[in-house]
């Protein structure tokens, strides 16, 4: 091969190699990026139980109270909530526990509009019929309550409102409306309830399963995604 021809070779070569190292530490085009986040409660309507319930299998719940997006749409209470399971596990011989994990895709408004979501349970407590016991009137630690385990009592409930904040300006598009009686937004873990526990939004039990029956009412903290 010629010098010509050498230098020509080199040249693409060099070319080749830069357009590679661009590819790769370029970021991916059209992921969806967050407009907005934060929690706001749920009502299952329908059991969730980790030994009935496979890997994929999609679920369903509703909110619990009104809230604005930060574009301004109210979201009603009864609007519908859907994702997936992520891991159900009943314990078996050998196993510790048992597991629930769900996560949330879609928020379906009730006039027709659709937004993907990225949501996690951050709370679960009893229904709301169970809230008005003696030790369910006050659920929540922000007032003075104490935690014993998964059960709390005492204090009493600051409504935690029920809203979204905008990403990109840092607004609060809380709603006028209130939640549910003793659903506070800012709960986190398993509150009212024994024998359950949540970690990162894996739920869990010594029992042989992880039930939730229709009524029970959960936080969900969630991104809303372009």
């Amino acid at each position: 091969m010629n010098r010509l021809g050498i230098v020509v070779l080199g040249a693409v070569l060099a070319a080749s190699y830069c357009y590679a190292q661009d590819s790769t530490s370029a970021p991916a085009q059209g992921a969806p990026a967050a407009i907005g986040h934060g929690a706001f409660p749920v009502k299952i309507t329908k059991t969730l139980d980790s030994s009935k319930l496979k890997e994929g299998e999609a679920v369903e719940v509703e909110t619990a109270g009104s809230f604005k997006l930060p574009d301004g749409t109210l979201v009603p209470k009864g609007s519908k909530l859907t994702g997936h399971v992520t891991a159900a596990k009943a314990r078996s011989k050998g196993d510790s526990d048992s597991q629930l994990t769900v996560a949330f895709d879609k928020l379906n408004i009730m006039n027709g509009k659709q937004l993907s979501i990225k949501g996690m349970v951050q709370a679960v407590l009893p229904p709301a019929d169970d809230a008005t016991g003696p030790n369910m009137s006050t659920m929540g630690t922000s007032a003075g309550g104490s935690a014993h385990g998964n059960t709390v009592t005492g204090g009493g409930v600051s409504p935690g409102g029920v809203g979204l904040t905008d990403t990109k300006n840092g607004s609060n598009m809380q709603s006028s409306s209130t939640p549910q009686a003793g659903m506070d937004t800012k709960a986190k873990g398993v509150q009212g309830m024994h024998g359950l526990e949540l970690d990162n939004g894996v739920l869990s039990s010594k029992g042989k399963n992880v039930k939730l029956d229709g009524g029970v009412r959960m936080i969900v903290h969630a991104d809303i995604l372009d």
